[in-house]
């Protein structure tokens, strides 16, 4: 019975197999709906960071010199232009007195130079007229050395060798005839001396006039070679050693006078641009020293933000130009947009690595104040 049993399980098994594909072949398979995939809305990843208001530009002022101060022209708050005179010091009357005398001196220098080229051409005429003399001059002692007669005895020898001869017979014949001066003049030794002597006096004479005559020569040969170099510095113009020494005078001049006013222009100080005074920390009667400082300047008209605390992570995600949206700790209602202008190329000082954005605002609220507190979110790829 147990096998007729399984016989007929087994047959029903088959049976409700056939019919099975049977039933899959009459009626036609239905492909299951695929689904489709849901559109996700994208949005740019924030960076956040935290900043402080800034001036566009701002400046600690300091005097360039020591003094006492005169009188203070501005007060906290006042709106200042560019080169307006903020603080003036003591001393003026006396530098304005000193750049006085400078220019009165740039004035005479400046004369004296124009004076050498306005009289060159008529320097170059005297120097010209003191050729010609020189030359009449040279000429006439050659003449005269030319017809001096040389006595015999003298005319083997230069002109100094004659001159010691003749000068060393003249002092031997007068040392002759001194122990017979006193003699009588009919005394024949004597009067012999005394010839001798006279003839040494003359050819000693004659040694004389011919070395006088030679140096008066070169006396004017030497005058007339001045007098040609002088013309030759004049021919192109005055004398460029005196222009030299006219312009240095000259320079030295407006160095003094420029002294004197930069002197004078450091008595002053001046704002650098246009901006607001933000504070002033001297005041009239107080002696200051060059570096202190006098004033803070700040341009409240362009307020940007300054980040804190950008880590370097997401300081390399940020590109110049990404947009910023900015709200502030103290003006919870305000909303602005803005842009990065500028990453600094090194970490801050401190701890951490971070860098500094310059976050540039499309719009300045009102109550924005320098040193307020930002928030910044940074829109990036």
């Amino acid at each position: 019975m147990p096998q007729i049993k399984n016989l007929m399980k087994t047959t029903g098994l088959a049976v409700l197999l056939i019919f099975l594909t049977a039933a899959c072949s009459v009626f036609p398979s239905q492909e299951t709906p695929t689904e489709e995939p849901m559109e996700v809305e994208e949005s740019a990843p924030l960076i956040n960071a935290t900043g402080i208001v800034i001036p566009a530009e701002w400046t600690t002022l300091s005097m360039s010199t020591a003094g006492l101060v005169d009188e203070v022209f501005v007060e906290k708050g006042d709106q200042v232009d560019e080169r307006q005179v903020l603080v003036h010091l003591k001393g003026k009357e006396d530098l304005q007195a000193a750049i006085t005398a400078s220019e009165f001196e740039v004035a005479s220098a400046e004369k004296a130079l124009d004076d050498l080229y306005e009289n060159a051409e008529t320097i170059l005429s005297q120097k010209q007229e003191e050729v010609a003399v020189a030359a009449r001059q040279v000429r006439d002692a050659q003449y005269q050395l030319d017809n001096f007669t040389v006595p015999i005895g003298q005319a083997d020898l230069e002109t100094m060798e004659a001159f010691d001869l003749m000068k060393e017979k003249l002092d031997q014949a007068r040392t002759a005839f001194e122990p017979y001066k006193h003699l009588s003049s009919g005394n024949p030794t004597r009067k012999n001396l005394k010839e001798d002597l006279e003839e040494a006096q003359s050819d000693y004479d004659t040694a004389v006039k011919r070395l006088e005559y030679e140096n008066e020569l070169k006396a004017a040969e030497a005058n007339l070679r001045r007098a040609r170099e002088d013309f030759d510095i004049y021919v192109d113009g005055p004398d460029p050693a005196e222009v030299k020494l006219a312009e240095t005078r000259l320079n030295n001049a407006n160095a003094s006078l420029n002294a004197a006013k930069a002197a004078l222009e450091d008595l002053e100080l001046l704002s650098r641009f246009d901006g607001t005074v933000s504070d002033v920390l001297v005041h009239a009667g107080e002696w200051v020293m060059p570096g202190q400082p006098v004033l803070i300047l700040a341009d409240l008209e362009n307020l940007r933000v300054e980040t804190t605390d950008l880590n370097e992570i997401d300081a390399a995600r940020v590109n110049v130009a990404d947009p910023v949206i900015v709200t502030f700790d103290a003006l919870p209602d305000v909303v602005v947009n803005g842009t990065v202008d500028s990453i600094a190329p090194k970490a801050s000082a401190g701890s951490g690595v971070n860098y500094t954005l310059i976050i540039l605002l499309d719009e300045i609220p009102e109550q924005l104040r320098w040193d307020m507190t930002a928030f910044v979110d940074i829109q990036v790829e």
